[in-house]
């Protein structure tokens, strides 16, 4: 089963989890990839022209989301969520962007890297130590993930709350936080006006879109699974971090709000752009992973992500 093949770090964990990533990447050779229109010029005209050469937008795609789980797993390990090094993370992330068919190379999938990066930070707050270094790095790098992913912008207070459940007010921290996250989008936007003279680099219009719910009964039922998943996970996840050390319970209050965060983003740009801003699936991808790490019966949580993983890569090639 595939829970009890990445709940440890074998040889054979490590090995097949780039191989399924491989396979999966290998629908952009037989889907027809859509137009997307990003939010800034410069992503459209940049990403567009490696989606539509098959052979680099598979290869890039297949090397960003192995690397996305890869550093998935290093965070998640590195916080000692779980007793032992684990590579259920990852499978998990994998198996979230093969539900929602986001295996192609885009600013998203970028913006999962640095988003990753910034969880890597702040995750290591700690009560009496200094934080203003962690804090600059880590908000510089979600500055980073707005700028290829906008509407991740509902992080904008994220550090501030990991402050709060971490650390008292220290109004130093609190202000380098602002200074890390505005230097990116400053550099943005200047780089822009010394290339072509314009402030504007919006490319995509916020519009009121009916989302669109004209799904096959194996997109249904792929949706369905990955929400039962993330329920089970959540009800599960809020049950054993009450029974946890204090630090456990803090870096798990810093993931639990995250995800609701980016499970905000994830509504906005379904319901305006009809698109799937898929970040969630980062914070998620451990409350489901700590709940089938301490799950009580193996047996059925194997099967049930098992049989979510099969019909999800069915739906991918269908």
């Amino acid at each position: 089963m595939l829970v009890n093949l990445y709940k440890s770090k074998t040889p054979l964990s490590v090995f097949t989890l780039p191989l399924i990533i491989g396979f999966v990447c290998l629908s952009v050779f037989f889907n027809e990839q859509e137009t997307q229109n990003y939010f800034f010029l410069w992503q459209t005209n940049f990403f567009h022209f490696f989606q539509e050469t098959p052979w680099l937008n598979y290869f890039l795609a297949a090397g960003l989301i192995s690397l996305n789980a890869h550093q998935l797993n290093n965070v998640f390990n590195r916080n000692s969520f779980y007793s032992k090094d684990t590579f259920l993370p990852g499978f998990v992330y994998v198996t979230g962007l093969i539900t929602f068919e986001s295996l192609c190379f885009s600013p998203l999938l970028l913006a999962h890297l640095f988003l990753l990066g910034a969880m890597a930070q702040l995750l290591q707050l700690k009560l009496k130590e200094p934080a203003k270094d962690i804090l600059f790095k880590g908000s510089f790098l979600l500055g980073l993930a707005f700028v290829f992913s906008p509407l991740t912008i509902s992080l904008a207070i994220f550090p501030w709350i990991a402050l709060l459940l971490i650390k008292p007010f220290i109004w130093r921290e609190w202000l380098v936080t602002f200074f890390g996250m505005l230097l990116p989008i400053f550099y943005l936007y200047t780089i822009n006006f010394l290339a072509t003279g314009k402030i504007d680099i919006l490319g995509m219009p916020v519009t009121i879109d009916d989302p669109d719910l004209t799904w096959t009964i194996l997109e249904g039922a792929t949706y369905l699974l990955t929400v039962i998943c993330f329920l089970v996970g959540l009800f599960k996840f809020i049950i054993i971090t009450r029974s946890q050390i204090v630090n456990f319970k803090k870096l798990s209050q810093v993931i639990l709000w995250m995800a609701i965060l980016l499970c905000f983003s994830f509504v906005v740009g379904w319901y305006f752009y009809s698109h799937f801003y898929l970040a969630f699936l980062l914070p998620t991808s451990f409350i489901v992973s700590i709940q089938l790490l301490n799950a009580g019966r193996v047996q059925m949580a194997n099967g049930l992500v098992t049989v979510w993983f099969i019909i999800s890569v069915v739906n991918l090639f269908w």
